[in-house]
């Protein structure tokens, strides 16, 4: 079993993540204000009135047109700006703290731990010196480029191509964070639910305790904020050993000796293929549950002779998790990769973690719809009024019948099931 983050290493972590996050936005705020004519108040200068590059200019233009579509989505002025402000903060540290995790469980060389004077980093500035002035400077190139390295395995937290990091954190900042991250224990960084608690620490208690004492959450991120409560580690522990434990100890009766917490060992054998097991949780979060479930499938495989190398892609596709906080939900994403990295290189599956939304609701959208054959845009219509509050109840949502009867009335009972037999091959696989 990995070694969970020790309770005397949290409030390390919170401070860090803490202040990191008050860096963060200060930085980028003025970065958007001042070279780009965005500022607080939400007041957004005219092109003219900057000097600006012409790529750069495409750049602003970008970080416009997200603050536009945020004020689409019901902020105001300044409440879009600072949103904006808060999501690429959130990006940038994660992505960062995601590297010397990384580093932490040796999927990388040295790099956050030395700074410039790394052997990562003295390798990669061998190879392009010219990038920056100063070593800070393209030590920032640096981070990046680590960072898009995990964009096949997570792309909605490190796809190179998010908007959010088109607002770059100068050196000044990047040195400090990387100094900082630098003087926490080696230990903290091995940790498989760092990422977790980063999430967590990442809205302060104060926010928590405001948005708790409205009325009632305004949208999903209030409602995931209010109702977040990280889960220590020996109460998954306990669940999953008496869940998930107990069902595997039935199959490897072995396994049963190896699980302090479970309260009755199974009595009766089973007969059990691996490969067909799955957990799903179904209010994930950052996937606390996941990785106690990803310790426990790990361990099983080894009983079968499968080394967690080989067995890594396997659990990867067997675990699944549903939560209605995009950032969660990408957090969920990168730890259970992250898990599986400790021992495997090789490419791994997609992991089965989602985010509950609804489908866009813009003129676009239902200018896509439109082009569709009528009976086919019912549907689609059908399931976006179904889908509405999706971001409210994730997996609670019941749109099952409601689906049937509308696929039902535009197609027709035959050419379902005849649509459906087509569609599948002889072993029965779509």
């Amino acid at each position: 079993m990995t070694t969970a983050l020790q309770e005397d290493q949290r409030p390390q972590l919170e401070s860090l993540i803490q202040k990191a996050r008050a860096w963060l936005e200060r930085d980028l705020a003025a970065t958007l204000e001042g070279r780009f004519g965005i500022h607080p108040d939400g007041d957004i200068e005219p092109d003219d009135a900057l000097s600006l590059p012409s790529s750069q200019l495409g750049v602003r233009a970008d970080l416009v047109e997200i603050i536009r579509y945020l004020r689409s989505e019901g902020e105001n002025d300044a409440g879009s700006v600072s949103r904006f402000v808060r999501e690429a903060a959130f990006t940038h540290l994660n992505r960062l703290i995601a590297v010397r995790v990384a580093e932490g469980i040796g999927v990388f060389p040295p790099t956050i731990e030395g700074g410039v004077t790394s052997a990562g980093f003295r390798d990669f500035s061998e190879v392009a010196p010219l990038l920056a002035e100063t070593d800070w400077g393209r030590f920032v190139f640096f981070l990046n480029l680590c960072a898009d390295e995990f964009a096949p395995d997570v792309p909605a937290l490190f796809d190179p191509r998010n908007p959010l990091l088109e607002l770059f954190v100068s050196e000044q900042i990047v040195e400090i964070l990387s100094k900082t991250i630098d003087g926490l224990p080696a230990e903290i960084w091995a940790a498989p639910d760092t990422l977790g608690w980063t999430y967590q620490f990442f809205n302060s208690g104060d926010e928590r305790r405001q948005m708790r004492q409205s009325p009632a959450p305004r949208n999903s991120r209030e409602l995931a904020v209010r109702n977040q409560f990280f889960t220590p580690r020996y109460v998954v522990d306990f669940l999953v050993q008496n869940g998930l434990g107990a069902h595997l100890a039935a199959g490897f009766p072995d396994l049963a000796d190896e699980l302090p917490l479970l309260v009755e060992v199974p009595t009766e054998s089973l007969d059990m293929d691996l490969s067909e097991v799955s957990v799903l949780d179904p209010a994930c979060g950052s996937g606390h549950f996941l990785l106690g479930a990803y310790d426990l499938m790990e361990r099983a495989w080894q009983l079968t002779g499968v080394e967690p190398a080989e067995a890594a892609p396997r659990i990867v596709e067997s675990l699944w998790g549903i939560d209605i906080d995009p950032r969660a939900t990408q957090i969920a994403q990168a730890a259970v990769i992250l898990r599986a990295r400790r021992h495997c290189r090789t490419p791994l599956p997609d992991p089965n973690v989602i985010c509950a939304r609804s489908l866009p609701d813009t003129p676009e959208a239902e200018d896509l719809i439109a082009t569709l054959p009528p009976h086919v845009g019912r549907v689609v219509r059908a399931i976006a009024d179904e889908l509405v509050l999706a971001p409210v109840l994730g997996p609670l949502l019941k749109i099952e019948e409601r689906l049937d009867r509308e696929a039902r009335d535009a197609f027709g009972t035959g050419q379902i099931e005849g649509t459906l037999s087509e569609g599948m091959s002889e072993d029965g696989a779509t």
